[in-house]
């Protein structure tokens, strides 16, 4: 049975949100990572896989069942938005939400990120608060 749960986290009412969900946190900074996952263990998600770059993400998409990912856009190898693409043009995996979380706030990449079905875009730097409030509100969409 999933761990479906309503309440209190953080000063946030979280209603009937599967804490048990598989989330991907892709990005090449180490750093990022471990804070994006703070964020998330911080208010009851444990379930984390990560990865540094786009490429090791879409092999980890093809064998793990993935709720959400969160992913930065510049990465060698394979950028956020190359990912991006790749998984929203797959009929197995484009109902993936999709965070990309950024430094880039060029409005050409937003849109490009847009075009291509992107569930939120945030830009660095972000507050935990901020982060969560977006990371459920997309959470909740589906």
């Amino acid at each position: 049975m999933k761990n479906q749960t309503r309440q209190w986290v953080k000063g946030r009412i979280v209603e009937d949100i599967n804490l048990d969900m598989q989330i991907l946190i892709v990005d090449d900074s180490i750093s990022m990572r471990r804070i994006v996952n703070k964020f998330l263990t911080n208010n009851g998600f444990h379930n984390l896989i990560e990865a540094d770059n786009g490429e090791k993400a879409l092999n980890i998409v093809k064998k793990n069942p993935i709720d959400l990912i969160i992913s930065d856009l510049n990465m060698p190898r394979m950028d956020g938005l190359e990912f991006l693409k790749i998984l929203k043009n797959d009929n197995c995996t484009k109902d993936i939400r999709f965070i990309m979380l950024t430094v880039e706030a060029i409005q050409k990449t937003m849109n490009r990120a847009i075009a291509l079905n992107v569930d939120s875009y945030i830009v660095k730097p972000i507050t935990e608060k901020m982060f969560m409030d977006e990371m459920l509100r997309v959470v909740k969409q589906k």
